[in-house]
Order: C-alpha cells, then structure tokens, then sequence
C-alpha cells in the first residue's frame, strides 16, 4: 500500500509542502516562491489512523484492480468481524457489503443480535443462515460411516467449516470476495480452524495483533461520534 505524503523541503531543509495520505492528490510546487514551512500536521504519527487509512486503501485498491464489486463478510458479533464490516463499508459503501450470520445450537443469543446492531449502524444487508441442521446431519453420517461420534474438538471444528463452506459457497454463488476476519494474534498461535474461519480472499486484520484490533475499534467509533 503506497502511503502517498509527497512532499518538498526548502533549501534549509524544511518542509513546506506535505501532500495527502492514502488519497489520490496533485499539486503544483514553484521552487522559486518563498513559501512558508508547514511542518508534520499532528495526525500524522498517529499510527493507529495510518494502519486504519492503510487498510481502507489497500481494500479499495485490492478490489478496483482485481474487478470485484462487492464483499461478504462472516459475523460471529466479535470485535474482529465488527472491524472488518467497518472498514469495508467504508472503503467499499455500505451497499457493497454483506454480513452473515450463522448460528449453532451453542451459538449465543449476542453473536446475533449484535451482528443484526452492527449491520443496522452500518447500513449493510444481513443474511441469517443457520447451521444446525447441518452440523447435525453431517455429525449423524459421520458416526454411521466410521462407527465413531464426534465431539470434543472434531465437533468444534465442525460447526467453524460448516461455516467457512457456507461462506465459500455464497461467495461463488453470488460473485462476492469473502473477506478473512482473524487477526495475527489468532494465527501465530493456531487459534482458528483451518478451511473454517481462515476460508476468504483477503485477510485484512492478518497483520494486525489483537491489542491493534482494540485500537482500530476505539479509532472507528472516535471518528464516527458513535459505537
């Protein structure tokens, strides 16, 4: 992602021309006119808004060039998928986004309803698929074939691709990018499933630990005035 801030020092090494970040600019510099020096506007370490523009950027640029239009985005009412649907709406329009839920029989009642606030403060449309029926089905035959039930972990893992395949599918069905919602914490340590909640195109919190998630959450409802 090409972060932009072209700029233009004096001839005593000041700065009196700084462009815009992550946005397209053009500006005329005449290097024979005494301009002032306009030093580094306060914004600009605030590395928490530059990971945020960076990503905002990188999405929009990621789909322009590769000809998608529209993005869907798994929701499980956390704060990774909350981020994710945040950004794209914003990168995207909130019309070119879709979340979707889809609850378990131990899903709880939160990873919902929040998901269903989340869509409705975004403005974005919100399926509901649930899996249980095909978990269970799918744990039935399991059991029929190799004489052994799931549980534990298996089972777990289950309900997670279950998900991803659901996921994957409407994604094909429909022409949408599935965007990734873990983040780097998760993946270091092997705290997802693989072909479950690793399934997507783009992993836009991949290189971003959790405590950096927090940040980028805290920054979006500061900027937005709101939760």
């Amino acid at each position: 992602v090409y972060d932009g801030t072209s700029g233009a020092f004096n001839n005593r090494g000041e700065l009196v021309l700084m462009m815009k970040q992550f946005e397209e600019d053009f500006q005329i510099f005449d290097t024979k006119a005494q301009n002032p020096p306009v030093g580094v506007p306060s914004t600009y370490n605030d590395r928490t808004r530059l990971v945020y523009e960076a990503a905002r950027c990188g999405l929009r640029d990621f789909f322009r060039k590769n000809g998608y239009r529209k993005a869907s985005i798994g929701l499980s009412g956390g704060i990774d998928s909350a981020v994710v649907a945040s950004i794209a709406a914003d990168a995207l329009g909130a019309e070119n986004v879709v979340g979707i839920t889809m609850p378990s029989s131990y899903s709880s009642a939160g990873s919902v309803d929040d998901s269903v606030l989340l869509c409705r403060n975004l403005g974005i449309r919100l399926y509901e698929h649930p899996i249980k029926e095909l978990v269970t089905t799918y744990a039935r035959q399991f059991e029929a074939s190799f004489g052994e039930p799931l549980k534990g972990l298996a089972l777990e893992n289950l309900q997670a691709r279950a998900r991803g395949t659901t996921l994957m599918e409407f994604s094909n069905a429909f022409g949408h990018l599935l965007l990734t919602t873990g983040n780097k914490s998760e993946v270091s340590v092997g705290y997802c499933t693989l072909y479950g909640d690793t399934n997507g195109g783009l992993g836009l919190l991949g290189d971003l630990y959790k405590t950096e998630v927090f940040e980028l959450l805290r920054h979006i409802n500061r900027h937005a005035g709101r939760e």
